[in-house]
């Protein structure tokens, strides 16, 4: 039986994940943890941040917002004791996997679930984010089957995607991501 499960969230890979983690959690009565890993410098954002760089973090914030708030409703609604949390990728070198491992750690988490990938997912080097994870983790590892997101979470990020198209050509809608507002 596992008393604390860590979930690893943030894309539609992630959803069969979420999905699983939640019952595995109210099959053992364990805490659930949702993480959200934030990559302050990801790939996309090479290209769109010479338009505009503070609307590039904002949709970096905007996304990790939107992908925290959806796991946390799920688990709301799972009625189950847990929560949904980002945090932010430091520019030291450590990798996704690597961090994943670590917060489940620091948690104490005695499960981490992963999303199944498919060949094109995303890699540190050339190994794939579940090997990276597994290596590094001091817990069981729970590959889930991968499914697609369902129609509302794609909503949910083809309007983050939305806000951040409509900028573009903008000058300098917001100087900076640290001024904008909190959001609910």
């Amino acid at each position: 039986m596992y008393k604390h499960i860590l979930v690893a969230v943030g894309t539609s890979l992630s959803e069969s994940a979420l999905i699983t983690a939640i019952t595995r959690a109210r099959d053992c009565n364990a805490r659930l943890t949702a993480l959200h890993i934030v990559d302050q410098a990801p790939w996309w954002a090479i290209v769109t941040a010479e338009s505009n760089p503070g609307e590039t973090l904002d949709v970096i914030d905007d996304h990790a917002r939107a992908v925290t708030r959806y796991a946390a409703r799920l688990i709301d609604s799972a009625g189950i004791d847990g929560v949904a949390r980002s945090v932010t990728q430091p520019l030291d070198g450590t990798s996704v996997g690597e961090l994943i491992a670590k917060q489940a750690i620091e948690a104490g988490a005695d499960l981490i679930v992963l999303g199944g990938e498919a060949e094109t997912a995303w890699r540190h080097g050339e190994a794939r984010l579940r090997d990276v994870v597994c290596s590094y983790a001091r817990c069981d590892v729970l590959i889930a089957a991968h499914s697609p997101a369902p129609a509302y979470v794609e909503n949910e990020m083809e309007s983050i995607e939305a806000r951040f198209a409509a900028s573009h050509g903008r000058p300098q809608a917001r100087t900076s991501h640290r001024q904008s507002a909190p959001r609910k």
